[in-house]
């Protein structure tokens, strides 16, 4: 999956390493989200395009080594099974790409990284969306 770091936590990440005073903390929980449209590094949780939909929201993950890897060359990987509402309740439309953020409320928070899916996926009413152990990968190159 192409993918990035946002804007917003590119700033962040230089900020830290770079001098400038960094009161932020790594979230103890990110929220994974699921978009109709593309994500480039710009964009932030504001942006339009998430996906709408009966039972659809965005799917809280403990931000731990049991749900995500260690790093290793520059890569982490989701290291469980992430998984949407138990099923679509209405038609959610084609997904292009996901975006890890830091708040659970559509429309809100900050954009940490964001990726394309490999293929677009239609979604429709009935269908279980999860991304397998090992499907999202993070990289830093």
């Amino acid at each position: 999956m192409a993918g990035s770091k946002s804007n917003y936590l590119e700033n962040s990440v230089l900020n830290y390493w770079l001098g400038k005073s960094f009161t932020s903390t790594a979230p103890p929980t990110v929220y994974v989200a699921l978009y109709n449209s593309t994500i480039t590094d710009a964009w932030t949780s504001t942006s339009t395009g998430e996906c709408a939909g009966s039972t659809y929201a965005r799917v809280a993950v403990t931000n731990s080594s049991t749900n995500w890897t260690n790093a290793s060359t520059g890569t982490k990987e989701n290291n469980s099974v992430i998984q949407f509402t138990t099923s679509a309740g209405a038609d959610w439309g084609t997904v292009k790409a996901f975006a890890i953020l830091d708040t659970t409320s559509t429309a809100s928070g900050n954009s940490l990284y964001w990726g394309d899916l490999t293929a677009n996926q239609t979604i429709s009413s009935g269908n279980v969306v999860q991304f397998s152990t090992g499907a999202i990968t993070i990289s830093e190159d």
